[in-house]
């Protein structure tokens, strides 16, 4: 399974069931698999897993999730060799219903499949919903440890991760979606809350996998529009923990198909088959009773083919099996009576008493008998309205030891992005189904088995256990990454210390950058500005004759004058292009030539056009493009594409240089930044105490100047120059409230004190 699986102590798989019921054998209670497309492939998976003898792991696999019997029944059930420990969920009926058949299949699953209009809204379905994660949560609380990888499954546990992110912080948690994720303009029909919570819940995992890249990149659209996240091709970074986002199409145990295809059990129930149908083709499909799977239309699609190819009546059969499913609830048992009554009517209309064009079975099936109908059926019919993936066909290929069958395979299925070698239909159009099927069945041998090889050969490389090794190794690799981007949080201890180093120091000077740092950002930079206590704060800190504090900004002079200008502050404006010393008036630290700005304008106001919500602030020296404001998706296009077009320009004009900002790109003259203007102060004094807080990647000039000594915070979890991190604005606010308290005595002044006490003596 390769080297990345011990890197682990022990897999913890969740799932809203448990792969395994307890049967009476006799006098013995065993283990029975239950039936389900998640199920299968992950007990596929584990099974190799646990068999590996070269890189075992230390310990079972632990599968929690929901069970009817107690942890010390499935321990009772299970002998000395099994390979799961299995910690059961049990949630309450009333709880249950609400969770599992009310938002989860009730709400997600429709929306998430396109079918809004089955979506039932219901605030108490939320409520059980968190109730339910909350009880995963304690189960996996009483067993997990940070050497363990956590692996959640599907869509019933969204909120999980996160939970589980906030209470083992250090978790390696991988999680993966095994429907459809749909696009943003179908997402956003959840009210905000709802899905702010759900897109934040996922985000707790390490990696988030689905079948298929648009299925990713509907997510990442999302996470961008609803949360504001900057987002990049298969990444995103949420309080400086990086990400990521991938698809990860599920394969099958294709060896388990191919091998039961081949056994005399199989054989046996094929010419069984066989001589009940006599020479008539086989079409065959099978799906599980749900709204999704499209029968109504399938149904239709193949009338349509009996009317217009009236040549292939009395020569072929359309074997549609049902698997009963949610057949209790009153919309399913709707679908079943429209199902049986479109099947009676075409039975009706073009059977005769030797041929029925459908046999239809509202049943679970065998396996051996499923593989028979796999291997012996001429055209696989999979026409679903929307499918996450769908097993079904790879299941049939991988029965095809002949390779003479075809596969029909509706567009609205993963598998497509996948199966190329498929006829790939629109599973509403009856027409293109029609004519598939009639292609399918005169397409000449050479070309069906030259399809199904390809197909066959795809699967088997890239089985349920290739698919297990890339998810496992994609974990490792993204962990990795997230160890070279670590931030150092400013801990309560590293805080204590930086403050104790203050009060014992005797000639200090404090760096601070403005937007971000000193107040929140805003979408108008003219509201972003000081208030009353962030005045007085700043007041207090330079009445200390020990202090030099120097406000470095990209702000122009006028705005730093118009609130700052009364206070003894040092001024840096432009980031580095004016220095205003207090008491004394602006310098200017560079040529002043404006000129420039004439070409670089209308570019700028042209993107202002094309970008509602951009706007551009000119100062002196420089010219700033803010697109703060500007919705995420065309904000990620049209930035990427002025960023080439300025780079174009400053590589051909040494005197211009592009600088990214927070939301913002700036064009300036080259020569100076903050880290130019803070080496000035640098170089004149020597210092005890230095310490340059920032946000912006304006700042990493700044930092990259500082010496070993001093203290370098960045505000935001993200990587940086800077030694230390603060979460907020608002922390950067309590740190320096606490330099600024009137109880604290200065060490030049304490130290006066003491030598007068000794000259009295």
């Amino acid at each position: 399974m390769d080297t990345a699986i011990n890197t682990f102590r022990r897999i913890i798989i969740v799932s809203y069931r448990l792969p395994f019921r307890i049967q009476s054998d006799g006098d013995k209670k065993v283990l029975v698999q239950n039936s389900g497309g998640l199920v299968s492939a992950m007990s596929a998976l584990t099974e190799k897993l646990s068999a590996n003898k070269e890189q075992p792991l230390s310990d079972k696999i632990i599968w929690i999730g929901c069970g009817e019997n107690t942890e010390a029944e499935y321990l009772d059930a299970s002998d000395s060799s099994s390979d799961y420990h299995l910690i059961p969920v049990n949630i309450d009926d009333q709880t249950n219903k609400l969770f599992y058949g009310g938002f989860s299949n009730d709400f997600l699953w429709p929306i998430f499949h396109y079918f809004s209009n089955y979506a039932v809204f219901n605030e108490t379905y939320f409520e059980a919903y968190c109730k339910a994660q909350r009880l995963f949560l304690e189960k996996i609380e009483a067993c997990a440890t940070e050497q363990d990888f956590i692996w959640i499954h599907d869509y019933q546990l969204l909120l999980l991760p996160g939970m589980i992110r906030e209470k083992i912080p250090s978790a390696t948690i991988g999680f993966f979606l095994h429907t459809p994720f749909p696009s943003f303009e179908t997402f956003r029909i959840l009210n905000r809350p709802w899905r702010e919570a759900l897109l934040n819940g996922m985000l707790g995992a390490d990696l988030i996998g689905f079948h298929i890249n648009d299925y990713a990149q509907y997510f990442l659209r999302a996470v961008s529009r609803t949360l504001g996240h900057d987002v990049g091709l298969n990444t995103t970074i949420v309080d400086g923990r990086m990400i990521r986002v991938d698809a990860f199409p599920i394969g099958i145990d294709f060896r388990k198909f191919d091998e039961a295809a081949r056994s005399k059990k199989v054989q046996s129930e094929i010419k069984q088959i066989r001589s009940n149908l006599g020479p008539s083709k086989l079409i065959f499909s099978i799906d599980r009773l749900d709204y999704t799977k499209g029968f109504l239309s399938r149904l239709a699609s193949y009338e349509f083919f009996l009317e217009k190819y009236p040549e292939w009546h009395e020569k072929i059969v359309f074997n549609m099996i049902v698997i009963p499913s949610r057949d209790t609830i009153g919309s399913y048992q709707e679908m079943k009576k429209e199902i049986d009554a479109l099947v009676g009517r075409i039975n009706g209309k073009y059977g005769t008493i030797v041929w029925r064009p459908i046999i239809y079975q509202y049943r679970s099936v065998p396996f051996d008998e499923l593989v028979a109908l796999y291997s012996l059926s001429e055209v696989a019919l999979i026409t679903p309205l929307r499918d996450g993936m769908n097993l079904v066909c790879k299941e049939f290929a991988a029965c095809q030891i002949k390779n003479a069958g075809v596969l029909i395979l509706s567009e609205m299925a993963g598998a497509a992005a996948e199966l190329g070698e498929a006829l790939i239909i629109n599973p509403t159009d009856k027409m293109e189904v029609a004519a598939a099927l009639n292609k399918a069945l005169l397409l000449p041998v050479r070309e069906r088995e030259l399809r199904m090889e390809l197909i066959r050969k795809r699967l088997m490389n890239y089985d349920v256990y290739s698919w297990g090794k890339d998810y496992f190794n994609s974990v490792i690799l993204i962990k990795k990454e997230q160890d070279l981007r670590k931030v150092v949080v400013l801990r309560k201890e590293i805080r204590d210390q930086i403050i104790s180093a203050y009060n014992n120091s005797g000639k200090r000077i404090i760096f601070l950058d403005y937007d971000g740092t000193l107040v929140p950002y805003s979408r108008f930079p003219e509201l972003a500005v000081p208030t009353d206590k962030t005045i007085r704060m700043l007041d207090k800190l330079c009445s200390d004759p020990n202090n030099q504090v120097i406000l470095i900004s990209g702000r122009a002079r006028s705005f730093l004058d118009e609130h700052f200008g009364n206070l003894p502050l040092h001024l840096v404006a432009e980031h580095g292009a004016f220095v205003k010393f207090p008491g004394h008036k602006w310098t200017c630290e560079i040529d002043n030539d404006q000129n420039w700005k004439t070409s670089i304008l209308p570019i700028l106001q042209r993107y202002s056009d094309h970008c509602i919500g951009a706007f551009i602030e000119e100062k002196t020296t420089s010219l700033a493009w803010h697109f703060r404001n500007v919705d995420a998706e065309i904000a990620s296009a049209k930035v990427n594409q002025l960023r080439e077009e300025l780079r174009e320009i400053t590589s051909n004009d040494t005197l211009l240089c592009m600088m990214d900002g927070n939301k913002v790109i700036e064009i300036r003259r080259a020569g100076y930044d903050k880290g130019f203007a803070a080496m000035k102060y640098l170089k004149e004094n020597s210092f005890d105490f230095l310490l340059a807080i920032g946000d912006d990647k304006t700042d990493e000039d700044l930092f990259r100047v500082m010496p070993e000594n001093s203290y370098t915070v960045k505000v935001g979890l993200v990587p940086s120059l800077a030694k230390y991190n603060l979460r907020s604005q608002a922390d950067v606010s309590a740190l320096l409230a606490e330099f600024a308290k009137d109880d604290r005595v200065p060490i030049p002044f304490f130290g006066k004190l003491v030598n007068s006490i000794v000259e009295l003596i």
